[in-house]
């Protein structure tokens, strides 16, 4: 067999509901309740291997929650080493997640209320051909690199996406929607109809050509792209529709015939002559319909990929969940060390690849709802088993909010235990209270003792960190240190307090040795979180901490406040939105897409107006309108539009280049830079073009020119970076990232920093353009500054604050989480959403 293969992966992503296909699995009996009580301590055990000899079908190698299979007519439960088949329909309830491997090529990860059908299982020496129909929910792949023979599918829907590369991503919402996303690689997507045609090439040497064609006229989606494929996106196929069914049957009837002939070999009815002359007829037929379809596709390519697929870039959703992907492994055989025996040939040197021993590892916490995390990546909660190698290491981490954290880490092997019993201990709340005893009432107070307790001595405070306030039985004394003297006995009340950190309270009595103490306070710059959005949200939030206002890819508003208390939310008809945001402007909220302009009253969401908008008009890169006085500006293709506060088209100033840009203000000018890079100031009054600076970042995309004092700055689609002297009408500098911008710059005194598709942020040089230092790098989101301070959350989920001008890292915190929008920041305080729709209040005060 074919072993040595370079591990890269592919992966999909895929999401449908298709409601009656759903299958509701049979509960399990309720155990009685003498066996309902758990274990206080994990139980060990010596659990024997799980015995896999070859990889050729399905094995279940993860499993949380229900996960089950209908096979034959019967459903039952799955578990961790069980095996799939050809046929089998797999299936996970809510809050349940299932990993399945197929033969050595892919790993699949079904999400909660997920059905796929195992519709191709297929491995031999000669190659393996692997392949899953998606009838509803999610599920993400994970897939080698394909030798010539191997292949790996996956249908929803009217399409079937096929590797072309590495990695991607498929995604099918509804009955009558499909998205594909590529993560890296390539992938094509063909229409279902006529993926049959290119399957049957195999057997069939006059559909070769027809599966060349096909495969040429596919769309091709790549590296950081994403499609939506309709329902009647292929509509136009009714018209080979016939004649690809009329080939499909005629392939079948000379199987058929073949089959008669060989059963018929050698006895009174088999005639040679006839079959030979049955199967020459169909031949015939097929070459005639197979040049009708070639035909065909030659003239109308389009067919195979409608013009109506338009490619865009990923979203920051698909990007996201497609990170999941980096925990789930692909088990594969290994080849044993060269037999030492002398005498040995080297063919007996070097023995066949062998599958390791594979091991169940089942870990559990309590309390149920507790999180189960991985390298910072939230596996499942309260439960989960899994199928590992002998010899991996293992590290898993346990929170729930209100909960002492706690951490396991083990080798699996031999004595690996048969489950993992973790209990998460309350989080006691901060206990600085230092009680000292005073006299015994029962000791009799003597001349001596009496010459003690009235005595006074020294009493010395220090508190961390040093600018912490300090105040005694309520009067102030100070920060940092606090030095006195007090009687023996006296009681006092000690609180220490500093922004971003919890409070704390000493209850003291003064001991006759006198006191010196250090109270050092515990950073808490979390201050609240909450569940916001059912979906990560996109580009940036906007708004101030009373009313913020964030999108997600849905093309959904979530109003909030600083508490992350939703306000209200508002469906638009921008589906999917990969970068467009809110504007808030005179108590109105301006929200454009792909689809429509939407105007809404801030207040609560109810709806101003709704604007379809045409092609021109179309903001599916990110563009949004610009607040002007009362009004506001609607970027087009070729013009500026302005309208009044509820969307209405007042006047409109021409761009003579186009733009496909958004406008910003300075010094009472509206900016924009036209698609051959010429950055325009123009007058609000008239239109007029009142300067124009020719650069060489052309065809800049979304992005507004970001300001700073006399200077801007853009840059183009492809990464060229232009610096503008607004007053000297000239430019400062270029510089080419060769990087995808989409997301506005950061402006700030310090310098001005790009964030590119490629997750990097450039701190750029005001004066040359050249690195303030070296570029930041996995980082979720474009940054918040505030007071010289960079703040970026990584996609490992560390919160970062970074000296804007050096790089140099201020201060950090393990958020576990990473903002998929660009945050809010307020007198301090961070306001960041996180990849699952959770809100955070940050206190920069706090992170150390």
């Amino acid at each position: 067999m074919k072993k040595s293969i370079l591990p890269l992966f592919l992966i999909f992503l895929v999401f449908t509901a298709c409601g009656p296909k759903s299958v509701t699995p049979v509960q399990p009996p309720e155990a009685p309740a003498s066996a309902a009580q758990e274990p206080a301590e994990p139980v060990p055990g010596t659990p024997a291997p799980v015995n896999v000899k070859t990889l050729t079908e399905g094995l279940v190698v993860f499993t949380s929650g229900d996960v089950f299979v209908t096979r034959d007519g019967e459903e039952e439960f799955l578990d961790i080493g069980d095996q799939l088949f050809q046929g089998d329909i797999v299936g996970t309830g809510p809050d349940s997640y299932c990993e399945i491997q197929l033969g050595e090529i892919a790993v699949v990860r079904m999400e909660s209320d997920s059905l796929i059908s195992m519709s191709s299982l297929f491995s031999s020496e000669n190659g393996s051909r692997m392949g899953v129909d998606l009838e509803e929910g999610q599920v993400l792949c994970k897939v080698k690199k394909l030798l010539e023979d191997d292949s790996f599918k996956v249908k929803a829907g009217t399409v079937v996406c096929g590797v072309r590369g590495t990695e991607f991503g498929v995604s099918s919402r509804g009955d009558e929607q499909v998205l594909l996303a590529v993560k890296e690689g390539a992938v094509a997507v063909t229409p279902a109809s006529l993926e049959k045609v290119a399957e049957l090439a195999d057997q069939e040497e006059s559909l070769k050509g027809v599966a060349v064609k096909i495969q040429e006229a596919s769309l091709v989606v790549g590296a950081a792209e994403e499609v939506e494929i309709q329902k009647e996106t292929f509509q136009n196929l009714e018209e080979i529709a016939p004649v690809i069914e009329q080939v499909v049957q005629k392939i079948e009837e000379k199987k058929v015939a073949l089959e008669r002939g060989e059963n018929m070999a050698g006895t009174d009815e088999a005639d040679p002559d006839s079959v030979d002359q049955a199967i020459a007829a169909i031949e015939k037929e097929v070459t005639q319909k197979v040049e009708e379809i070639l035909s065909v596709i030659e003239k109308k390519p389009e067919i195979v990929a409608p013009a109506v697929l338009e490619k865009k870039v990923i979203s920051e959703e698909s990007r996201k969940v497609l990170e999941t992907t980096d925990e789930m492994e692909l088990i594969s055989y290994t080849a044993p060390a060269a037999a030492q025996e002398a005498g040995t040939d080297k063919a007996a040197s070097q023995p066949a690849p062998v599958m390791p021993s594979l091991y169940k590892v089942v870990v559990r916490v309590e309390p149920e709802n507790a999180e189960i995390l991985s390298s910072g990546r939230v596996l499942a909660r309260g439960k989960f088993s899994k199928l590992h190698p002998e010899g991996k290491k293992l590290s898993y981490e346990f929170r729930l909010e209100g909960y002492k954290p706690q951490t396991l880490d083990l080798t699996v092997d031999e004595n690996t235990q048969d489950e993992y019993l973790i209990k998460l201990e309350p989080q006691e709340e901060q206990n600085t209270s230092l009680p000292m005893e005073a006299p015994s009432e029962e000791t009799p107070v003597t001349e001596a003792t009496q010459d003690v307790v009235t005595s006074t001595v020294s009493l010395s405070l220090v508190v961390q960190p040093a600018d912490a306030s300090i105040s005694i039985n309520g009067t102030p004394v100070g920060t940092g240190r606090w030095d006195s003297e007090a009687r023996v006995g006296d009681v006092m009340k000690v609180n220490v307090q500093r922004n971003g950190y919890a409070p704390a309270t000493l209850n003291l009595t003064v001991p006759a040795e006198g006191l010196n103490r250090t109270v050092s306070l515990e950073p808490r710059p979390l201050e609240v979180t909450s569940d916001l959005s059912s979906a990560s949200l996109v580009a940036s939030l906007t708004g101030d901490p009373s009313l913020m206002i964030g999108a997600d890819s849905a093309g959904k508003l979530t109003a909030f406040n600083r508490d992350g208390k939703v306000l209200w939310q508002y469906q638009s008809g921008n589906s999917p939105n990969a970068n467009s945001s809110a504007v808030l402007h005179n108590g109105k909220v301006y929200f454009s897409g792909g689809t429509e302009l939407v105007v809404l009253n801030s207040s609560d969401g109810s709806l101003v107006a709704r604007i379809p908008l045409e092609e021109s008009r179309s903001h599916i890169y990110g563009r949004q309108v610009m607040p002007l006085g009362e009004k506001v500006v609607y970027p087009a293709n070729d013009e500026l539009i302005v309208m009044d506060g509820n969307g209405k088209d007042e006047s409109s100033y021409g761009i003579p280049e186009g733009s496909s840009m958004s406008s910003s203000l300075w010094k009472g000018k509206i900016l924009i830079a036209d698609k051959k890079g010429s950055l325009l100031v123009m007058d609000p009054e008239n239109g007029a073009i009142v300067s124009s600076v020719s650069t060489g970042s052309l065809q800049a995309v979304a992005q507004s020119p970001a300001v700073q004092g006399d200077r801007a700055v853009f840059a183009s689609r492809k990464g060229v970076v232009s610096a503008i002297d607004l007053a000297g009408e000239s430019v400062l500098w270029e510089r080419n990232l060769d990087r995808t911008v989409f997301a506005n710059i950061v402006a700030a005194p310090e310098g001005c920093y790009v964030y590119t598709t490629k997750r990097e942020v450039y701190a750029l040089s005001w004066d040359t353009g050249e690195d303030l230092f070296a570029p930041l790098q996995d980082i979720s989101a474009a940054p918040g500054y505030a007071e010289g301070m960079l703040y970026v959350t990584t996609r490992g989920g560390q919160m970062q604050m970074l000296n804007a001008l050096t790089g140099s890292l201020e201060g950090a915190m393990e958020l576990n989480d990473a903002f998929t929008a660009k945050p809010i920041i307020r007198d301090g305080i961070i306001f960041g959403v996180g990849s699952n729709g959770k809100f955070y209040r940050i206190n920069t005060a706090g992170i150390e």
